[in-house]
């Protein structure tokens, strides 16, 4: 139901939903460059119009030049880290509140308008910003200040900003001639606009999709809840009588998971793997246009190819660094799944009754399902009983962050959001002291992009004595319950959530006065705050806690914990090497050393799987044309990620352990101290050796995988 509102609100909820209206009205000052009066100074979603958008990121970009105008006037004699690299790190500050605006919007909503912001957005800021970078006098004004280092007196922090500074411009092309300098451009400005669009076309031509079924028969096994879904699926698309299944709301997963037609499971999923290959989403020219674009940028900066370049800053470093970690990985899970896979068969047979029967890739999930019940039970079958949303959130998520930081999240309901579905909470620490805002989009709806995702729409700064708080966002693409229901999640939902919100504490707890360093971590070291944060979620004290029958109210069963655990590593072998096959597809697209011909992506993924010698039934998690973390996210080469900080999070993790107390306060206080408020302060390994006392091994994490005694 909507409310009255004023016309600038009613415009704004007609925006989100899509349609995002241009009025052409004057407004007498724009929100998004107007000091905001809400609490924190949050956005007024409940002003801002998508026409203020634009004009408050061109005048952004107008202060941005002014500021830099006026460093650029110095003279390199009288250049030092005050008067150069600290107005740098925040000459952009106009443009933060607008560009993270549009970012949130584009994520959550998308549609034609908002990309055709985001496209026009991308061009603007990027031509504003390579101008600097690749701005003669102001490399020569940096230059100058981190060849005085020594003398300056500088202290290690301002020590490292400096160096991340000058790496930067020389990693952006500083010292390039202007004839490459204009390339660059080119070339920013080429990749930037189609990996907007590729990531649209993933997000359009997933929502888009819907198979109508009009024999009913074909959905037995589905739950009767799940059928209705269907239905209504197809009544809000003018079709009566027959189910409309798409790949949203958990549709694809219901139907992979319980559909006893073969046939039906089948089509979707052949519909499913094929997504972006052909039609108006088409991806694979656009795949191969982006690894080319980036080839020839990191070639022309002096790199092998795109991955040594991205890796650099890393800590792996290398492309052959992080081969190292994962092909022992990939042999080991290889082998462990190919056991696996034998086992799923043999019970397939014993199932169907034919000793004829092939496992085949739309076979798995629901054999699975089958083969799970068998030995584990069908008391897991009622996990979701146990998980309710608000109990979850409340009792699990935030109670886990209260015990080890002592961190408190009350909700607000005086903050502007976008949309109904958002809740916003006020994190507060120990003594009662703010910390930020957080924004909270947990649920599925048509323009939001897949998965999950924590972001900023601002980061925490101090200049002096005045500090600026986070406002933290977590959005995620939960199944929605039928209207009445309660809001029950699988497991999968669960973990995600403790992850996102590990995300969300690093952003509430890292401190720092320069933005360029201070509170960010390296691509491969971004996921230890989240992936730690799951381990929490499966301890049976905390899911005692948290766990309990949404009509009852009785905890979850020690019995049913333990038969949860015991299943962990269920078909592990058969994941993981999936896992590690979509990590190295990611390595060796970039790793090419000449452009790419044709757009054949398939069949440079066959080539891929064969030369490293992966099972015939490994299944790509993301294939290159919906490969969204790599083409139209922040992770090119670099998705190997989530299992260099596997091999972290599971090394901290026992660090809790190992005291006997999972909340253990000093542990938690190293971690919150080395690994959260001061991240970025130093060499990442020197942070992390400082909270845990020695360098973590891989062999930890085989072992909790069960791919080592």
């Amino acid at each position: 139901m909507i409310r009255s509102l004023p016309l600038v609100r009613r415009t704004l909820l007609l925006s989100v939903c899509g349609l995002f209206l241009f009025s052409g009205r004057l407004f007498a000052g724009n929100p998004l460059l107007m000091p905001s009066e809400a609490p924190y100074g949050a956005p007024r979603f409940d002003r801002i119009h998508a026409a203020d958008i634009m004009p408050a990121i061109e005048e952004g970009i107008r202060a941005y030049k002014a500021g830099i105008a006026k460093i650029r006037a110095l003279d390199p004699a009288e250049a030092t880290f005050e008067n150069v690299v600290v107005p740098l790190d925040r000459a952009d500050s106009l443009l933060d509140v607008p560009r993270a605006v549009l970012g949130y919007l584009k994520s959550n909503f998308g549609g034609d308008s908002v990309i055709r912001i985001s496209l026009e957005s991308a061009q603007l800021t990027g031509e504003a910003y390579d101008a600097v970078t690749l701005d003669t006098a102001i490399f020569r004004l940096v230059k100058a200040v981190y060849d005085r280092r020594d003398a300056a007196g500088l202290d290690s922090l301002q020590l490292r900003t400096l160096g991340k500074v000058y790496r930067s411009y020389i990693r952006g092309g500083a010292l390039c001639t202007p004839g490459q300098k204009e390339r660059l451009k080119e070339l920013n400005r080429e990749i930037s606009l189609k990996r907007i669009r590729h990531g649209q076309n993933i997000t359009q031509a997933t929502q888009e999709f819907v198979l109508y079924v009009q024999d009913s028969s074909l959905l037995d096994g589905l739950a009767g809840t799940t059928r209705q879904r269907f239905a209504r699926n197809a009544a809000r698309q003018g079709h009566q009588g027959v189910w409309a299944v798409g790949f949203t709301n958990g549709d694809y997963a219901s139907v992979m998971a319980s559909a006893t037609n073969r046939d039906l499971r089948r089509r979707l999923y052949e519909a499913y793997t094929s997504r972006c290959m052909d039609g108006k989403y088409d991806n694979r020219q656009l795949s191969v246009d982006i690894v080319n674009l980036r080839l020839e940028r990191a070639r022309m900066l002096g790199y092998e190819n795109y991955a040594a370049y991205t890796l650099e800053t890393n800590m792996a470093g290398t492309p052959e660094k992080v081969r190292e970690l994962l092909l022992p990985l990939k042999d080991a899970a290889a082998g462990k799944g190919r056991a696996e896979r034998a086992e799923l068969e043999a019970f397939a047979v014993k199932y169907e009754r034919d000793s004829a029967f092939r496992l085949e890739p739309w076979d798995v999930a629901f054999y699975s399902g089958k083969l799970r019940k068998a030995k584990f039970g069908s008391e897991l079958g009622r996990m979701r009983n146990y998980l309710l949303f608000d109990n979850v959130l409340n009792d699990g998520v935030f109670y886990v962050a209260n015990r080890l930081f002592g961190i408190t999240l009350t909700q607000r309901t005086d903050i502007p959001v976008f949309h109904p579905d958002v809740l916003t909470f006020e994190a507060k620490d120990a003594e009662g002291r703010p910390l930020g805002l957080l924004y909270l989009d947990c649920f599925v709806r048509k323009g939001k992009r897949g998965g999950a995702w924590c972001s900023r729409l601002r980061g925490y700064s101090c200049a002096g004595e005045r500090e600026v708080l986070p406002l933290v966002t977590i959005s995620c693409n939960f199944s929605r319950a039928a209207e009445g229901r309660p809001k029950l999640l699988s497991t999968s939902e669960v973990k995600t959530l403790f992850h996102e919100f590990g995300h969300a504490l690093a952003g509430f707890l890292s401190r720092g006065p320069y933005p360029q360093v201070t509170g960010s971590f390296p691509r491969d070291m971004v996921e230890l705050p989240s992936q730690l944060n799951e381990h929490w979620a499966w301890e049976p004290e905390v899911m005692k806690h948290y766990a309990r029958d949404y009509e009852t109210g009785r905890p979850i069963p020690d019995a049913l914990i333990a038969k949860f655990k015991e299943s962990e590593n269920f078909l592990k072998g058969l994941y993981l090497t999936d896992f590690y096959a979509t990590a190295l597809l990611d390595l060796e697209w970039h790793t090419v050393l000449r452009p790419v011909e044709g757009c054949d992506v398939a069949a440079f993924e066959r080539a891929f799987l064969k030369r490293y010698d992966f099972p015939e039934h490994t299944a790509l998690r993301f294939r290159t044309t919906y490969y969204n973390h790599i083409f139209a996210s922040s992770y090119p080469a670099q998705y190997y990620s989530y299992t260099w900080s596997a091999v972290l999070d599971t090394d901290a993790f026992a660090a809790f352990t190992g005291t006997g107390d999972i909340f253990d306060s000093e542990t938690a206080r190293r971690y919150r101290r080395h690994i959260l408020t001061e991240a970025g302060y130093d060499e990442p390994m020197a942070q992390y050796v400082r909270f845990r006392g020695a360098v973590p091994d891989v062999k930890p994490l085989m072992r909790r995988y069960g791919l080592a005694e």
